[in-house]
Parts: C-alpha cells; sequence; structure tokens
C-alpha cells in the first residue's frame, strides 16, 4: 500500500509538471507573437485605400506596401510566413501594411481572383475584403492546374468571409475594367516585376529567401 501510495504521488507530481511545461510553452509562444499570440489578438482594423487594402493604424513607424498576386505561390509562402505576426503587429499599432494585389501571372485564374476580390474590397466591407484575400491564399490553386476555382467556388469563399450583399457577389460575373486598369498601373509605376514585391517605409525589402524576408521584415518591425 505505501508504495501505491508512493507511485500515485509520483504520477500526480508528473502530471503537475507536465502542465506547467504546457503553460511555459503557451507563454514562450505568446512572447515571440507566433501563432498562439495570434489566436487571442483581436483582428486589425482595416480600410480602403487607393484600390489597395489598408491594414493597421497610419501612424505606424513601419509601412509595408505588398504587390501580389493571388496565384503566385512565392506570395503564399510569404503570406503564410508573414500573415500572423504583420497581423498582431497591425492590431497593437506598429505596422500599416497595404495589400495591392494585381495580375502579373498570365493565368484567367489571376485575373478573375483578383476581379472577385475587387468587388468584395469596393462594394463590400474592409473586415470582408481582409478575409476573404486571406481565404484567397488559403484556398489557392496549384499554378499548373486544369482546375482552378471558377467564380461559383470564388463566391463561396467570399460568403466565408462574411459576404452577403447579393450585389457584391454579382459583381464577380463582371470584369471591373476601371479596377483592373488602375491596379495594373499602380504597379507598372512602382516598376513592380516580380510577386512577392515589398517595400518597407519605401525600400524595397531584401532577402536570400522568402522565409529570410520574412524574419528581416519581423526584425526590422521589432527595432522601430
Amino acid at each position: 500500500q505505501a508504495r501505491r501510495q508512493r507511485n500515485k504521488g509520483a504520477a500526480i507530481t508528473a502530471g503537475i509538471v507536465v502542465l506547467l511545461a504546457a503553460v511555459i510553452a503557451v507563454a514562450v509562444q505568446f512572447s515571440r507573437g507566433g501563432t498562439t499570440a495570434s489566436v487571442t489578438m483581436r483582428p486589425p482594423s482595416a480600410r480602403v485605400g487607393q484600390h489597395s487594402l489598408l491594414v493597421g493604424d497610419q501612424s505606424a513607424k513601419v509601412k509595408v506596401v505588398v504587390f501580389e498576386d493571388f496565384l503566385c505561390p512565392r506570395c503564399l509562402q510569404f503570406e503564410r510566413a508573414t500573415r500572423d505576426f504583420l497581423h498582431q503587429d497591425a492590431t497593437q499599432g506598429k505596422v500599416l501594411v497595404e495589400y495591392r494585389p494585381f495580375r502579373l501571372l498570365q493565368d484567367p485564374y489571376s485575373t478573375r481572383a483578383l476581379n472577385a476580390w475587387g468587388a468584395v474590397l469596393q462594394k463590400g466591407t474592409p473586415a470582408q475584403a481582409l478575409k476573404f484575400h486571406d481565404l484567397l491564399y488559403d484556398n489557392q490553386p496549384r499554378e499548373s492546374s486544369n482546375n482552378k476555382p471558377d467564380n461559383a467556388k470564388l463566391m463561396a469563399l467570399a460568403k466565408q468571409a462574411g459576404v452577403t450583399d447579393q450585389s457584391v457577389l454579382d459583381a464577380f460575373n463582371t470584369e471591373d475594367v476601371a479596377f483592373y486598369t488602375a491596379v495594373q498601373r499602380a504597379a507598372k509605376q512602382a516598376n513592380v516585376t516580380k510577386t512577392p514585391s515589398v517595400r518597407v517605409n519605401g525600400k524595397p525589402l531584401t532577402g536570400s529567401s522568402i522565409d529570410d524576408e520574412a524574419a528581416n521584415l519581423e526584425n526590422l518591425i521589432a527595432r522601430s
């Protein structure tokens, strides 16, 4: 019986140690601004810019502009590497992010996704545009796929983003030439030749890889 009591006590102690380790791990993850922190943070504020989406506080010291294509695999990689800390830092007033999607890749889906996002941006709400932006990347098809999402599937994603106004969804079926022309002109004027093309306070973000660029961006924001 004494041995059983000792074993029971040891098991309880081990359980407490495991629980404490889990709590410490969560605390460390939160302090590093990782995924755990982003889950508990409220969504950043967003508003419509000049054919773009602005996320964060205008007075933030760090201003980031992201030129991107919704079909670009490297854009998806950059999105995955930066979304959590950019949204968290935007919520905390540390950074203002301007998302500037345009069409770089010569694929009908690139234009179709851009047109759909433009409809939500202009006719929906900024919060819906931000969520739809994220969902387009979360559901990005392979560039080589012959079965890319059509407008019906894009509408389903928009509904997931909170779009309920049928007039917004109906706009997916009509090409917005003015919006398309404006975003293409903005990318050309900024001398954008690749995606993602990221500018930080007016200067190109550098790095030997997408992950390196993301790390450099996170460190730059942290130092500002």
